[in-house]
C-alpha cells in the first residue's frame, strides 16, 4: 500500500535559465553574416531608440563624446552583471539546442537599396509552363486538370506523383475526373509503357486480390491515425480516370522545354528524340528496347540486339547523350551568392594575424535623445511619486526602458558573437598552422572539443560559432567547419586527415584516363604506393560518393 500526502518542502538546486535575452544571444551565435545583417536591419525597424553610430573624423571627437549621454542600459551595473553571468554560465556549461533561426526578412524602403528594387525575379519551370498554359488550346476543364499536374512537376522538370496516387491524395480532382468520363468530354489515353500508369503500391494491392480471391477476407481494421480524412483507397481509382490524366499529361509534354512532365529518364529521352523528328531512328529504338544497356554502356550487346553495326550504335549513343535529362534544369535555379569573409586570416612578417571583418556590420549605439529623454521621466517620475501619479509618464518611461535595455542586449550579444569567432578562428590558426603554411595535404585531424578546451567554452557553442562562418586564408576561403575533420589511423600511431585522402581521390580522379578510369580498388593500391596512406576499399567508396563522384564504369568514355 502506497502513502500518499501532500505537503510543502524547500529544495535547492542548480539549473540554467534561458530568459529571452540569453536566447537571442546564442541564436546570434549560428546566424551566417547575410542573417546577422537581416536581424540588425529588422531591430533598427522595430526599435526607435537604436541607430546606426555616425562615423565621425573631427579633431574634437572626444570632446564630443565627453559631452554626449552614455549609451547605457536603465538597469546599469546590474544589467552588465546579469549579461555576464548568464552568458558565462552558458558557455561553460553548455545549453540545449536552440532552433536555428532562419533569418529576418523585412520590406525596406525604397531608398534603403535602390539596386535590390529593379532586380527581377528569376522565372521559374512552373511560371514558365503556367504561362504556355494559358495560351494553349485546351478547354476549361483540361485546363483545371492540367494545373493539378503541373503543380506537382519538380524543378528537374518530371511528374514528382503517380497519376494514381494523385487522384487518390486529391478528392476534389478524382470528383471532376469522373464527371469528365460521365460526359465523355475527355478520352481516355493508355500509357505506352505499362509502368507508368501503376505505381508499386497499387501493384502490391493487385498480387494480394489475386492470393484472396475465393478466400473468405478477414474484417478491415480501422485506424484513424494511418491515412488521412481525405485521402481516398488507391485500390478504388480505376484505369479510366488514370487514363484521362494521362491525355492532359500529354498535351503538357508538348510544351517547353522538350521532355518535360515526363515521370522516368526513359520517358524524358523518349519525348525529346521525338521532338527532334527522329521516332523511327536507331536512338528511338535503343532508348525504348535497350534501356538498361544503354545505361551500363554495353554498346555491344546493344549492337547485337538491333542487328546493326557497332558504328551507328556509337553515332546513336553520341546523339542520346547530347539530349538533356533535367528539362528543368535552365530555369529557377538560385542566384550564385558570393562569400564574404566573417574573419581574415593573413601572414605579416614571419607571422599570421587575425583580424574581423567588421566592413557590413554596422556599428550600433542607443540614440542619446531616448536615452535622455528616458533619464528626464525617470527623474520626473521620483519627484511626481510625492504629488501624484502620472500614468501618460509612466508608459512613456517604461517602453523607453524596454526598448533601450532592448537595443542593448543586441549590441553586446553582437560584441560577444564577434570576440567568440576571432577566439576560435585563433584557436584553429594555432592547431592547423602547417595547412595556413604549405597546404591540404598537412590538414591535420581535428575535433570541436580540442577547440572548446582550449578556448574555455562549451562544445555547442564552438559548433554554432563556426556554422555559416568563412574566413580568408593564404590557401583560399573555408567555412570554419571545414578544419574540423575526422582522422584514419595508418596503424603507427600516426593519423591522417579524411579530407586530405578525399583531396588525393578527387585529384586521382579529375587525371585518369577516362577510357581506362581507376577502380575503388586501383585507388586503394595508388594511396598507398605512392603516398603511403593506407585506406581501405569501402572507405575509398564512402569518401568517393561523399563527393558525388560516380563508380568507374559511369564515368567510363567510350571515345
Amino acid at each position: 500500500m502506497v502513502n500518499m500526502r501532500m505537503g510543502l518542502e524547500m529544495r535547492m538546486s542548480q539549473q540554467l535559465i534561458m530568459t529571452p535575452q540569453l536566447q537571442q544571444a546564442i541564436k546570434l551565435l549560428q546566424l551566417s553574416r547575410v542573417e546577422l545583417e537581416e536581424l540588425i536591419d529588422q531591430a533598427l525597424l522595430e526599435n526607435p531608440t537604436l541607430e546606426v553610430q555616425p562615423v565621425e573624423k573631427d579633431a574634437d571627437e572626444e570632446t564630443q563624446k565627453k559631452d554626449e549621454p552614455e549609451a547605457k542600459d536603465l538597469m546599469e551595473e546590474q544589467s552588465q552583471l546579469s549579461y555576464d553571468d548568464e552568458w558565462q554560465s552558458y558557455i561553460e556549461g553548455g545549453a540545449g539546442v536552440i532552433q536555428e533561426s532562419k533569418g529576418h526578412h523585412h520590406d525596406g524602403d525604397d531608398d534603403s537599396n535602390p539596386l535590390e528594387a529593379t532586380i527581377s525575379r528569376t522565372k521559374s519551370l512552373m511560371d514558365h509552363l503556367y504561362w504556355q498554359l494559358e495560351i494553349s488550346k485546351m478547354s476549361e476543364t483540361e485546363t483545371d486538370i492540367a494545373e493539378y499536374l503541373i503543380g506537382n512537376i519538380d524543378d528537374d522538370g518530371y511528374l514528382s506523383i503517380t497519376l494514381r496516387e494523385l487522384l487518390a491524395s486529391t478528392e476534389e480532382l478524382c470528383t471532376m475526373v469522373q464527371k469528365v468520363l460521365d460526359n465523355k468530354t475527355i478520352s481516355p489515353t493508355l500509357p505506352k509503357d505499362p509502368e507508368l500508369f501503376f505505381d508499386s503500391r497499387h501493384e502490391l494491392l493487385q498480387k494480394e486480390d489475386k492470393k484472396t480471391k475465393g478466400k473468405k477476407k478477414p474484417p478491415p481494421v480501422i485506424d484513424d491515425l494511418s491515412e488521412e480524412e481525405n485521402e481516398i483507397d488507391l485500390s478504388t481509382i480505376s484505369d479510366e480516370q488514370c487514363g484521362v490524366l494521362e491525355t492532359v499529361l500529354r498535351k503538357i509534354q508538348n510544351f517547353d522545354p522538350p521532355g518535360v512532365a515526363t515521370r522516368t529518364l526513359k520517358e524524358c529521352l523518349e519525348r525529346q528524340i521525338v521532338f527532334l523528328n527522329l521516332k523511327d531512328s536507331l536512338a528511338h529504338k535503343i532508348i525504348m528496347e535497350n534501356m538498361q544497356y544503354l545505361e551500363q554502356k554495353d554498346l555491344k550487346k546493344i549492337a547485337r540486339l538491333q542487328k546493326v553495326d557497332i558504328n551507328e550504335v556509337v553515332k546513336a549513343y553520341q546523339l542520346i547523350t547530347e539530349l538533356e535529362p533535367k528539362p528543368g534544369r535552365p530555369y529557377g535555379r538560385e542566384v550564385t551568392q558570393y562569400i564574404i569573409p566573417d574573419v581574415f586570416i593573413y601572414k605579416r612578417g614571419a607571422e599570421y594575424v587575425v583580424n574581423m571583418n567588421q566592413e557590413t556590420i554596422p556599428k550600433l549605439r542607443i540614440n542619446p535623445y531616448y536615452q535622455k529623454i528616458a533619464e528626464n521621466t525617470k527623474d520626473d517620475q521620483s519627484q511626481q511619486k510625492k504629488l501624484k501619479s502620472n500614468d501618460s509618464q509612466n508608459m512613456t518611461y517604461l517602453y523607453l526602458q524596454e526598448k533601450i535595455k532592448s537595443g542593448d542586449w543586441l549590441m553586446k550579444s553582437i560584441e560577444q558573437r564577434q570576440k567568440t569567432i576571432f577566439r576560435v578562428a585563433k584557436s584553429i590558426l594555432k592547431y592547423q598552422y602547417e595547412f595556413f603554411e604549405k597546404g591540404i595535404d598537412f590538414l591535420k585531424p581535428l575535433v570541436l572539443k580540442d577547440v572548446a578546451e582550449d578556448i574555455e567554452v562549451h562544445e555547442s557553442t564552438v559548433s554554432r560559432i563556426t556554422t555559416n562562418k568563412y574566413v580568408y586564408t593564404p590557401q583560399g576561403i573555408f567555412e570554419l567547419k571545414y578544419f574540423f575533420t575526422s582522422g584514419i589511423d595508418q596503424g603507427d600511431g600516426d593519423v591522417i586527415s579524411s579530407k586530405k585522402i578525399k583531396d588525393y581521390i578527387r585529384k586521382m580522379i579529375e587525371s585518369e584516363d577516362k577510357k581506362k578510369p581507376f577502380t575503388d580498388l586501383q585507388i586503394k593500391n595508388v594511396l598507398l604506393r605512392e603516398a603511403e596512406i593506407k585506406v581501405a576499399r569501402r572507405t575509398v567508396a564512402k569518401y568517393r560518393e561523399a563527393m558525388n563522384l560516380l563508380p568507374s564504369n559511369k564515368r567510363k568514355r567510350l571515345f
